[in-house]
């Protein structure tokens, strides 16, 4: 788990070798699970003379509540994928338009340009109409 926290927090390069997180959620989601039934024994035992019930509650409560909130994560990751990771796009460089007409060599601030009286924007150069 911590080897993908590294990886993962070294930046989008390395999203290539983190292809086991699916994997991994779902080992920590029957982990929680474990955990969570483990502690439900002490609720069917006749007999239990722990000396703080209270940390059974807790750690029942954080089994419980840690799977579901990675279930909701795997459902939207993995079922609905609205947490899948963006491809790495190249930025482009100061000035580049991507090929759209500036006037006076600026982009209008919505992204719409209409067609320039003194130039288009080439390569990120005005080229002359």
């Amino acid at each position: 788990m911590y080897s993908y926290y590294g990886l993962s927090a070294a930046g989008p390069r390395f999203q290539k070798y983190l292809w086991w997180k699916k994997h991994m959620t779902a080992i920590q989601l029957t982990q929680f699970v474990l955990i969570s039934v483990h502690i439900s024994q002490y609720y069917f035992m006749e007999k239990c003379d722990y000396q703080m019930p209270l940390w059974i509650h807790l750690i029942w409560m954080y089994g419980v509540f840690f799977f579901l909130l990675f279930s909701n994560f795997w459902v939207q990751a993995y079922i609905k994928g609205s947490r899948l990771p963006v491809p790495d796009h190249k930025t482009n460089q100061n000035g580049s338009t991507n090929g759209h007409l500036a006037m006076n060599g600026k982009s209008h601030a919505n992204g719409h340009v209409q067609p320039c009286e003194n130039g288009e924007i080439v390569m990120g150069k005005v080229k002359e109409i």
